[in-house]
């Protein structure tokens, strides 16, 4: 199998700031070579680090929903096995790339569309589209692994009229189609 190599081989990526960090303790470089080394490694290490902190920021507001996230996904990925082991139609390499799929998919798509909510600002468009947003990233895997439930349970569970809802949502995209307004007595 051939491997696609980025400009730099990724060992030399790594094995680079690694050596420029022990030189920095060695006593036979110059201190304007101590000083190249440094700005080196700041350089190598300030995109991961300012990378890691965007993301624990994101983990810090979106605890609940990033835990919905893996846990929809984890349930997608055993309902899944379960359905195509019973319908005889389960293979690892279909698994593993229908899985690796889904949530490169969900990553992407949910980045796009997070960076547009925060294009749009604070206020009440913004937390609309924050919340179709998640509601929309959190029914890729929930509603995958519904409708093999819906199917494994011979149309018995989850009700009819839930998945009807779920199709209509997946159609229109309004949330009113998911969660329809309920009249309330005056």
């Amino acid at each position: 199998m051939k491997t696609i190599q980025i400009l730099i081989p990724t060992n030399a990526m790594i094995r680079k700031p690694l050596c420029d960090i022990m030189l920095i303790a060695d006593n036979h470089p110059t201190f304007l070579e101590k000083v190249k080394y440094f700005i080196t490694i700041i350089s190598a290490f300030a995109p991961v680090a300012y990378i890691l902190d965007g993301v624990s920021s994101w983990f810090v507001d979106n605890h609940q929903f990033a835990t919905f996230v893996i846990i929809a996904i984890l349930c997608n990925i055993g309902i899944g096995w379960r359905f195509h082991s019973k319908m005889k139609s389960f293979s690892w390499e279909e698994f593993i790339k229908k899985n690796t799929l889904m949530i490169g998919v969900l990553i992407v798509s949910y980045i796009m569309l997070e960076q547009l909510r925060i294009t749009v600002g604070p206020g009440i468009i913004g937390d609309g589209l924050k919340v179709v947003i998640q509601v929309s990233t959190l029914l890729y895997p929930t509603s995958k692994a519904l409708k093999n439930l819906y199917i494994l349970s011979n149309n018995q569970f989850p009700p009819a009229f839930i998945m009807e809802r779920l199709y209509n949502f997946e159609k229109t995209g309004n949330l009113k189609d998911l969660f329809p307004e309920q009249d309330k007595p005056e």
